[in-house]
């Protein structure tokens, strides 16, 4: 029989020996495989451990900031005026409302929100939505009670000011950031804000939180307290007393400050304005520093003290004193018609001779009209440090041409401030000494210790015999002069008034029928305790005496009263001032 033989298979079977060596080559690979297996766990768990430990921390933990308590601001007397008070931001996951419309008609009310609007935030479908934000505690706790879904509140704090909408130019506000913009709020930022602190936490992917205590805890420091000079008392009685003559004269604006003379202490600093509704209100800003004006009349006592310093005149010297004069191809003339006078210098100041101030300057010379202007503050921020403040336009005589040489020395060739004008006066009452006005007088930390800011001494800017020669004069104005209704019963007052006339803001000349009207003063005249100054924009009548002194003579009575200021000696008790100023 024939044997077939199938083409192309090989039963060969292996012989041991192959077996072996093959068995040996697998044993080796697997071998091999663990060692690298091994080596490369070894890798993951020790030597990247704290990489992918890490990595897997990120997945779930985020560092979330813990905002610092702002620093409160409060009066002299320790009354709060700005505080920071907790509340609650209401955010809402918009993609996990699946209702809105329903859900708006149950979170409306609980808001106070109409639902309609809610409705529409709520169905944005844009994620996160802020809905409402400086919810109180009660409100949080009615929505909590509720199952709303996907909404949530973070923390947060609201500034609160306390005593009433007459300090806000004064204080400034807090952003939604927890900065100080403007005022007390910007200029003691730094104090105020303290620092924030931050912690770990562990959060699901739809980042609520997990389980587990925060890790990497830094604490908040609370924000430092800080306290006024400013009289919560006497502030509310200078904006009512205020507010009361810009509503009688038809004003558009006013601005009054009270300072302590020795100290520099601002003890009331107000500025109001009328709205679009007519109703007086508080500016957006405080003008008494930041917003110039041209100051008209207050401004001669710059000259007159200027000349007595240099000894070209006293308080007697006779001056020929026409009507009106001209200088530079301008006439410039008294208030009212007059024949020729004779007049002494101390009579020019107190009928506020806009004539005889300038035949005063002739004799004096423009620089030295400069350096008077320079000593009292003008030209320069006063050393207040409030954000914005201005300088003034004040120049120099190299850019006094023309009629300047006799617009300058009666106050109308100058824009200044309504501080700056006070702290001039205040230097007069201080014997020639300048004192820093100041609204900080001292610190309060977190933990209740407080840290005293003494007064800064005190800088001679005018010779105490040229500031003695200047008080009489200044208290004949009030005595005799342009003043009468400066004055306060029992009391000797020295002062000055102004009334000048809007310049245009575009191009040259003035607005027709816009005046500013003025009187700066301190009392008691002999032994000066207080200072101040009223400003009133566009008051119909237009003279400081008539309109800015009684607003003076009003509060400064308060004041004397609240600080305990004795009467004059020697000052005359009258029931009631009805007499008016000559001009």
């Amino acid at each position: 029989m024939t044997r077939r033989v199938r083409r192309g298979v090989d039963r060969r079977v292996p012989t041991a020996p192959i077996r072996r060596a093959r068995l040996r080559v697998l044993t080796v690979l697997m071998s091999l495989a663990a060692v690298g297996l091994a080596i490369r766990l070894s890798v993951v768990q020790v030597v990247d451990a704290a990489r992918y430990t890490a990595g897997a921390r990120n997945e779930v933990e985020r560092t979330v900031e813990l905002p610092a308590t702002r620093g409160t601001i409060y009066d002299s007397t320790g009354d709060v005026l700005a505080v920071s008070v907790p509340r609650a931001t209401l955010l809402a996951d918009d993609l996990q409302i699946r209702a809105p419309a329903s859900e708006a008609r149950r979170l409306g009310p609980l808001l106070g929100v109409p639902t309609a609007r809610l409705a529409a935030e709520l169905g944005e479908r844009n994620g996160h939505v802020v809905l409402a934000r400086g919810l109180g505690d009660a409100t949080v706790a009615r929505i909590e009670k509720r199952d709303f879904a996907g909404l949530a509140f973070v923390a947060e704090s609201v500034r609160v000011s306390t005593g009433g909408g007459v300090f806000q130019p004064l204080l400034g506000v807090v952003n939604t950031a927890g900065v100080g913009y403007e005022g007390i709020e910007e200029a003691g930022n730094s104090l105020l804000a303290g620092r924030a602190g931050r912690e770990t936490v562990a959060l699901a992917p739809g980042r609520y939180a997990l389980p587990g205590k925060p890790t990497h805890v830094l604490a908040a420091r609370p924000g430092t307290g800080i306290v006024l000079t400013i009289d919560e008392p006497l502030q509310v009685e200078v904006a009512k007393d205020l507010a009361a003559q810009i509503l009688t004269t038809h004003a558009r604006s006013g601005v009054a400050i009270v300072m302590d003379v020795h100290s520099g202490a601002i003890l009331a600093m107000v500025d109001l304005v009328v709205g679009v509704s007519g109703r007086v209100e508080p500016a957006a800003t405080n003008l008494a520093a930041t917003a110039v004006y041209q100051p008209g009349s207050v401004m001669k006592l710059v000259t007159v003290m200027a000349a007595l310093r240099a000894g070209l005149i006293t308080p007697s010297t006779v001056f020929t004193v026409p009507d009106s004069i001209e200088v530079g191809g301008y006439r410039f003339a008294d208030a009212e018609i007059h024949p020729t006078e004779q007049l002494t210098v101390a009579q020019i100041l107190a009928v506020s001779s806009n004539v005889g101030t300038i035949e005063i300057a002739q004799r004096l010379g423009l620089a030295r009209l400069d350096a008077g202007l320079s000593a009292l503050g003008f030209g320069h921020p006063t050393s207040l440090g409030w954000p914005g403040e201005s300088a003034g336009i004040v120049g120099s005589p190299a850019t006094w041409f023309g009629s300047a040489a006799a617009s300058v020395p009666i106050g109308t060739g100058v824009a200044v401030t309504p501080l700056q004008v006070l702290d001039a006066y205040n230097t007069i009452a201080n014997g020639g000494v300048s004192v820093t006005p100041h609204l900080v007088a001292d610190t309060v930390g977190a933990d209740g210790a407080e840290r005293v800011f003494p007064p800064a001494a005190g800088v001679r800017k005018v010779p105490a015999a040229t500031a003695a020669a200047l008080v009489p004069m200044l208290e004949g104005v009030v005595q005799d002069g342009t003043a009468v209704l400066a004055n306060i019963p029992g009391y000797t007052v020295a002062g000055k008034t102004g009334t000048a006339q809007v310049p245009e803001t575009a191009g040259r000349g003035y607005v027709a029928g816009d005046w500013n009207a003025t009187f700066v003063g301190f009392v008691p005249a002999k032994h000066p305790q207080l200072s101040g100054i009223v400003v009133l924009n566009h008051p119909t009548p237009i003279y400081g005496g008539l309109v800015s002194a009684p607003v003076f003579s009003q509060f400064m009575r308060y004041a004397l009263r609240r600080f305990d200021i004795p009467p004059s000696s020697g000052a005359t008790l009258v029931a009631n001032v009805s007499s008016t100023p000559k001009r």
